[in-house]
């Protein structure tokens, strides 16, 4: 008998998936806040909602008791004199207002019954009302007791670490909070202000972990060793820092060099990488320089000039590298022209594009101020000894911020800023603008132990839930109908044969396009195959619609599913490689895996960490070590941008097998030579209705991967175009977000009032939390303008029972969308969302349990900002009133784990069959 007859089903299917890359990649990463809920102790006021729980209690004892009692009184009266008949219905009225009698009656007449009943029902009432005055009486002191709380957690050193960087003036307010939150001299408005600030970045630590400086910390383990890892004694071993000043700053910093006397010797001329022959011209995409005030979201411009002598003398000239400004012009001026006019020229030539000047530093380069400070030292002069110093220092600053405590880090914060001043005098340059100097350094926090649970068990068991989602989430891409859009318009433009164009040719085409046209290309109007796309995305919400307003859970349907997946079309491709955001949730034994996003696989969403996860475990594992083989034998053409953009979260190590060189950008150093954009054609899939980039030098397919976080929507156009070739997704938000999207597309009318949503589940997966949404003009008045009683909290906690949202949630304010301009500027539409989406505090998740009024007090001053929108609460899952008991409480945890398709054939799901249905 053979080896492999040896085997096992389950064996011999592994062997297959492994060979074939399919399943999960090799390496799991972790986050979790640096706060445990216990640093939230007393921010509710237990005593006073025991004192209003019991009263409420009682109110509902009285009300049974009314009613009793109503109905006695009714009957008594046709057996009661005349007289007295008009004092019994008054009481009954008075009863029935449920307010306190003036008198009571004379018990002639009135049966024992009525007269019982109404000394219950007055006890009732008049212990109701003692435990209403008690619990006003003892909500201040609560108040109080709470902001103690508050003012104790900024005497967490990783919790101020993260404030700090946030933004160093609300460090210094919230400081002045925490030493005396009682301040009597403190305006109410100022201190409700500070208490919603420190309220939400709290419950942002311990609930929604991010990744934001200290506020949460980042692990990374094997995937088949939950253990690996393990408890680290010392605290710079267990909790890594990677501190990076701002990568835009130092762009900046190093463009204005260019102002400096003897800058010739200093900056350096590059031809621009994408610059290529046609016909009797040239063509190359300008793209504004790092650092430079157009460079954040300037349009790439392709630039077409005559292939001149003196363009075919500068490829000759720069074509092994860079030279010198200095060196160039002894170049020109050597073969002609008059010093001068050689001076003329390279400004023109880089004003033109056709050039690039700068200090020819990789963009990637990990550690920036020191590399410019070695070049400024070799320039003579005392003004640029002077900016090495001050590059130096920077660099010394940057050295020494992770192992610095808050008060010192804002010491070295100051220097910065003193440094960037010193530089502006020193060089004569513009003050940079206040938003390039509100963060300056930026922060990642890992750690070394291991996770405090493991997802690996239960998202294996979901393996076929997970190969189903990739299957039909493509049709809610909306990357996949502008993919399609785009095949289109090539088809139209070059023919529908297989000859490939150079990439820059059919960039400058789209570019020059009206944004109008452009936009009609990326959404596909017009297009058949776009509109079927369309219409299949319509049906697979249509499932969703039928549920909206359902009580419980919808638990879609993997029958139907599959059958609407193997009904889609071959232009429509599973996205073989995604990376999934999951919490464990366990309800009623069962262990759920809530799946907070989804985006692109293939290594993309796990690259920023490498360099902080450097030896993230036992026997010299790494991240950076488990994705490059990972990613070489799965994807072995795999290619990264190197873009960072002046961006810190786009630095990474290299990764991918190739490398592409976004123009204007500096490669790293790299055992092959990049590709430019110059080796880039671009030929149509008609098969897969879909483009191809192919490389000029051999011939084959790129499997462009971009490796960073940029939103590319949000992106300047070129790099927004070349990840129309990238497997980039665009899926945002989760199932019923989708569905308002169409909906609001569509025109559909939202019918007015309250919705409630729930849970959406496909197998053991939480593919959407329950929700409930409401205009913000209809949630119950708070606290906003003034100070908090108890008749607020016990209104608000009535309402959200009544309509059945959780205690544990979070809220999401929706503005009312502005009025469009008229364009049909989709393009630019959908980059200002990405904008805002960004940067709007209104847009994001904010934790709520409606029994703190603190979060309530945050809640109603986000209520009074955006009075015309919508307000939704989702689910909190795992939720924290769901804890086990088993073990301490503990800041939510949330896993990044990657899960592949296979390449071959689609093949029976093997787990499915057995899987046990709850």
């Amino acid at each position: 008998m053979t080896g492999t007859e040896e085997l096992t089903d389950t064996e011999r299917r592994q062997r297959l998936s492994e060979a074939d890359g399919e399943g999960f990649s090799p390496y799991l990463l972790f986050r979790r806040g640096t706060l445990t809920p216990t640093a939230l102790d007393g921010l509710v006021p237990q005593r006073t909602w025991e004192l209003l729980d019991r009263a409420e209690r009682c109110a509902r004892a009285r009300e049974e008791l009314r009613d009793r009692l109503e109905d006695a009184l009714y009957a008594a009266v046709p057996g009661l004199p005349a007289a007295e008949r008009r004092g019994l219905l008054r009481l009954r009225r008075t009863i029935h207002n449920d307010r306190p009698p003036a008198a009571l009656p004379s018990p002639v007449g009135l049966p024992p019954e009525c007269r019982e009943l109404l000394e219950s029902w007055l006890r009732k009432r008049a212990e109701g009302d003692r435990l209403l005055d008690e619990a006003a009486a003892v909500l201040p002191g609560e108040l109080n007791a709470g902001r103690t709380a508050l003012a104790a957690l900024m005497a967490h050193e990783d919790f101020q670490r993260g404030v700090q960087l946030s933004d160093e003036a609300t460090w210094r307010a919230l400081r002045g909070y925490a030493a005396d939150p009682h301040a009597t001299g403190r305006k109410p408005s100022r201190r409700r202000r500070l208490e919603n600030t420190l309220t939400s970045f709290a419950y942002r630590v311990v609930l929604k972990p991010s990744p934001f400086g200290s506020f949460t910390e980042i692990g990374a383990r094997p995937w088949d060793r939950p253990g690996a890892g393990g408890p680290v004694a010392d605290r710079a071993a267990r909790r890594p820092s990677q501190v990076r000043l701002s990568v835009g700053l130092l762009s900046w910093m190093s463009y204005e060099l260019r102002r400096l006397a003897g800058a010739e010797d200093l900056m350096r001329i590059r031809l621009n990488n994408s610059l290529i022959s046609h016909g009797d011209r040239v063509l190359c995409v300008r793209r504004s320089p790092d650092g430079a005030d157009a460079s954040a979201f300037g349009a790439a411009q392709v630039v077409s000039a005559r292939n001149t002598e003196l363009v075919r003398l500068l490829r000759r000239l720069l074509s092994d590298g860079d030279l010198t400004e200095r060196a160039l012009r002894d170049h020109l001026t050597a073969a002609g022209l008059a010093p001068d006019a050689a001076a003329r020229a390279v400004d023109k030539l880089v004003e033109a594009g056709l050039c690039h000047r700068g200090l020819g530093l990789p963009d990637q380069q990990p550690r920036p101020a020191q590399a410019v400070a070695a070049r400024l030292r070799a320039l003579p002069g005392p003004q640029a000894a002077q900016c090495a110093e001050i590059f130096a220092r920077l660099q010394t600053i940057e050295d020494a911020f992770a192992g610095a405590d808050a008060d010192e880090r804002a010491g070295l914060l100051a220097e910065v800023r003193e440094q960037v001043a010193r530089f502006v005098e020193l060089c004569g340059a513009p003050t940079p603008a206040p938003e390039a100097m509100r963060s300056v350094v930026f922060e990642d926090v890992g750690t070394r132990e291991p996770p405090h649970d493991d997802p690996t068990a239960l998202v294996e068991r979901e393996r076929a839930s997970l190969e189903l989602f990739q299957r039909i989430v493509p049709v809610l891409d909306d990357a996949s109908i502008e993919k399609a859009g785009l095949y289109t318009y090539f088809t139209r433009l070059y023919g529908g044969d297989e000859r490939p164009v150079p990439a820059i040719e059919f960039y400058r085409a789209f570019a020059e396009l009206a944004p109008n046209d452009a936009a009609a290309v990326a959404t596909g109007q017009g297009d058949a195959h776009c509109d079927r796309l369309r219409e299949l995305r319509t049906e697979l919400l249509d499932e969703l619609r039928a549920a909206v307003g359902r009580e419980g859970e919808v638990r879609l349907d993997t029958a139907r599913l599959r059958a609407f997946a193997d009904r889609l079309p071959a232009s429509l491709l599973p996205w073989r490689s995604a990376a999934y955001r999951v919490q464990i949730a366990t309800e009623a034994g069962e262990r759920l895996a809530v799946v907070n996003g989804v985006t692109t696989g293939q290594g993309v969403f796990f690259s920023r960490f490498c360099e902080l996860l450097e030896t993230a475990g036992p026997k010299g594992w790494s991240l950076a070590g488990a994705l490059r083989p990972w990613i070489t034998s799965n994807a072995p053409r795999q290619t990264d941008l190197t873009a960072v953009l002046g961006l810190n979260f786009n630095l990474h190590p290299r990764l991918s097998p190739y490398e592409l060189v976004y123009p204007g950008s500096v490669a790293r150093p790299g055992p092959s030579e990049p590709l430019t954009l110059a080796d880039l054609f671009v030929r149509a899939d008609h098969r897969r209705r879909r483009l191809q980039l192919v490389s000029a030098r051999d011939g084959e397919t790129v499997d462009l991967v971009p490796l960073n976080f940029l939103y590319p929507a949000a992106a300047p156009g070129l790099y927004r175009f070349l990840c129309a070739f990238a497997p980039t997704r665009t899926y945002r938000g989760g199932l019923w977000e989708q569905l308002a999207r169409a909906d609001a597309r569509s025109g559909r009318a939202v019918p007015p009032g309250p919705q409630r949503r729930p849970r959406v589940r496909l197998g053991g997966l939480v593919l959407d939390r329950a929700s409930w949404s409401f205009p913000a003009k209809d949630v119950p008045e708070l606290a906003g303008g003034g100070e908090w009683d108890t008749g607020m909290l016990a209104r608000f906690d009535c309402w959200r029972r009544e309509h059945g949202v959780p205690r544990h949630c979070f809220f999401q304010l929706i503005s009312a969308p502005p009025p469009g301009d008229g364009s049909g500027d989709v393009l630019e539409e959908t980059r200002r969302w990405a904008l805002q989406a960004r940067s709007a505090r209104l847009h994001k998740p904010h934790y709520l349990d409606s029994r703190n009024p603190f979060l309530l007090q945050v809640l109603a001053r986000q209520l009074t900002e955006a009075a015309d929108g919508t307000v939704i609460f989702h689910e909190c899952l795992p939720s924290p009133a769901e804890a086990p008991a088993a073990h301490p409480p503990r800041s939510a945890e949330e896993f990044l784990l990657e899960y592949t398709l296979s390449s071959r054939p689609a093949r029976p799901h093997f787990e499915e069959d057995h899987r046990v249905q709850d």
